[in-house]
């Protein structure tokens, strides 16, 4: 809706920039208001006045002006937009999945896991603190002291939809089982409270992420209240087996158990065997296509959207999606073959001639700066040609049909999808098919840091928090206890967490009708300030001899000093302007009130080209105005 109004400021800028060049220096142009020139119904509110005697060059700054002052020329409107929406943004920062607390001295732990009742000495420093209240994970206290807490740290967490198999998201099942602290500063921690500042140790091999392909329907069976009694009118609350169906890993299926009771869960049916041949997968974000599985590997690459291409003899055609071109050369009917030779676009390597045998994949591939071909597979092709048929068309040209596929790799047992990072292909038989049973992620190399990254997509943290109060309660005489003159009683924890590394941003288009996120708001319309413009349909340029000035009608622009300008010359003998023109190096004056309700603009200097500059300035200003 605002093209019009950006056109009309182009020209106007066009027209500016083309007039830049007569002066190098622009005069100051007082602060005029925007109503001096175009009323609040975007109607012109002003003329401009040219002299009868005036130079051809004053008659051109007049016309700039006019075109100048066309940019304002328009209101606004509101008005309902048709078939429109709005587009909502919220930023979402990144969120801490997991956090465990591996220390806490407070008052719980004090009087809860260590059966405290009388405290007869709380920490007030640092140095105080005591070094037994490391978290027992398996008394689920915090009684154990750093080397304990240590040798006993294990910690599962399951983030949801991380990864999918064709329509199916999968889980990340992240085991961490031991982690060290490396203080920063080692002189400053005896290995007794936490330290204040410290790096994360992960060992080789304890910390693993497991991706399971093998999905189920899984049912739980819990008890729920169907309706809920009211004495008052004599009814009773009724308890019955509700059970629901979920889709899950065995790694879900048996913390459902644990949770719910083995009795509780039971297997449906297998929905998702695993990933077979010709499936998309991701892992660990890395998408693959499966052109086959093994025994613990699989083969995966890209396959082009036009599979397989056409061929006739002596054509040449690119495969979708790549930069290699395949030429076929010659076809043999009676054999099922064909000769062809293989360019790589981009780099201008090619390959000798090839012979295709109908059923018998060719494999493409670098080697010493040159691209060579094997008919046994290498581990790795970055094109694979197989010719699956060979016809006489309609038109009676014979035809090969040459399917391709690209970038092809295999996989494990092991293989390492990023730096410190081994991942271990599992594969099972599944009704006489192979299939991807699930993949783990282990450190190969020690991690440390704070963060660790954990493979590109989490943080894992260590944070110390120290708090400090002026008093506590002590149970034992149910009394409060003042900390010491100058001191407070301190409380302390430590943390290890797992945070995203970046935030997520949430987009969504709403239209007519729809509900705002996280609200009861409806959108009931969508406005917009629609440009109306207002054409000029009389003259704004006039002769000075037109111009009563006793009544001129509008506010006026004076383009010339006196001169030239015959009503610049009434101001001027009428001791109403102020400049002196005669030696103006180019000027602009603004009187409000030169003829009574109407005011004035004189745009002039002492010849026409310093009239020239100070129409050029004003055209500037006008400009300016209209971004407004």
């Amino acid at each position: 809706m605002k093209v019009k109004k950006i056109a009309a400021l182009a020209v106007g800028a066009a027209m500016i920039g083309a007039t830049i060049g007569f002066a190098s220096a622009q005069p100051t142009v007082p602060n005029i208001p925007k109503s001096f020139f175009v009323n609040s119904d975007g109607t012109p509110n002003v003329k401009i006045v040219v002299g009868s005697h005036a130079a051809a060059m004053d008659v051109a700054s007049a016309a700039d002006i006019a075109v100048a002052l066309g940019s304002l020329l328009y209101t606004t409107q509101e008005v309902e937009a048709q078939n429109a929406y709005v587009k909502v943004k919220e930023v979402i920062p990144p969120a801490t999945v997991a956090m465990w607390t591996i220390y806490a001295y407070n008052y719980t732990t004090i009087t809860v896991d260590h059966n405290i009742t009388n405290i007869t000495s709380w920490a007030t420093d640092y140095a105080q603190l005591p070094g037994d209240y490391w978290y027992n994970a398996a008394g689920e206290k915090f009684t154990y002291n750093y080397t304990q807490w240590e040798d006993s740290f294990s910690i599962p967490v399951t983030l949801k939809a991380k990864d999918k198999v064709g329509d199916f998201n999968v889980d990340w099942h992240i085991d961490i089982k031991k982690v060290e602290l490396s203080s920063i500063d080692p002189s400053d921690w005896n290995m007794t409270a936490p330290p204040k500042k410290a790096d994360l140790v992960v060992p080789v091999g304890d910390l693993s992420i497991l991706v399971d392909y093998v999905l189920y329907n899984y049912s739980v069976t819990t008890q729920e209240e169907v309706t809920y009694g009211e004495p008052e009118w004599g009814t009773k609350t009724v308890v019955e087996n509700v059970t629901n169906y979920y889709i899950g890993d065995m790694e879900e299926i048996n913390m459902a158990k644990e949770e719910y009771g083995s009795n509780n869960v039971a297997i449906v049916q297998n929905v998702n065997p695993g990933v077979g041949a010709g499936e998309d997968f991701t892992v660990f974000g890395q998408s693959y296509h499966v052109l086959s599985v093994g025994n613990q590997t699989f083969t995966a690459g890209h396959i082009p959207s036009q599979n397989p291409i056409w061929y006739e003899i002596g054509q040449s055609k690119t495969i979708p999606g790549t930069n290699w071109v395949i030429t076929v050369l010659d076809i043999s009917l009676n054999e099922n073959r064909a000769l062809v030779v293989v360019k790589n676009a981009e780099t201008g390597q090619q390959t000798t001639q090839i012979i295709l045998n109908k059923g018998e994949p060719v494999y493409i591939y670098e080697e010493g700066g040159q691209l060579v071909y094997s008919a046994t597979y290498p581990g790795y092709a970055d094109l694979v040609l197989n010719l699956t048929d060979t016809f006489v068309g309609i038109d009676n040209h014979i035809i090969a049909s040459i399917s391709a596929e690209y970038d092809v790799q295999t996989l494990g047992p092991v293989f390492h999808p990023a730096c410190c990072w081994n991942a271990t292909v599992s594969t099972y038989q599944y009704n006489g098919e192979w299939y991807i049973a699930n993949i783990t992620l282990v450190n190969d190399k020690e991690l440390k840091g704070n963060p660790i990254d954990v493979f590109g997509a989490y943080n894992l943290m260590y944070k110390y928090v120290q708090k400090g109060y002026d008093e506590y309660y002590n149970p034992a005489n149910d009394s409060l206890v003042k900390a010491p003159e100058g001191k407070q009683f301190i409380v302390a924890y430590a943390y290890i967490c797992l945070k995203e590394k970046e935030g997520k941003v949430v987009e969504k288009e709403l239209k007519v009708g729809d509900t705002l996120p996280d609200s009861s708001y409806t959108v009931e319309g969508i406005y917009a300030q629609s440009i109306v413009l207002k054409p000029v349909t009389q003259p704004i340029v006039v002769m000075d001899y037109e111009v009563n000035v006793q009544d001129p009608g509008s506010n006026l622009i004076l383009v010339g000093g006196p001169v030239a300008n015959s009503v610049t010359k009434y101001l001027v003998d009428h001791n109403i302007s102020k400049v002196d023109w005669y030696t103006s190096p180019g000027d602009i004056e603004y009187i409000p009130d030169a003829f009574g309700k109407y005011g004035a603009v004189i745009v002039a200097g002492k010849d026409r080209n310093a009239t020239r500059v100070a129409a050029v300035a004003l055209m500037k200003y006008l400009a300016e105005l209209a971004k407004e």
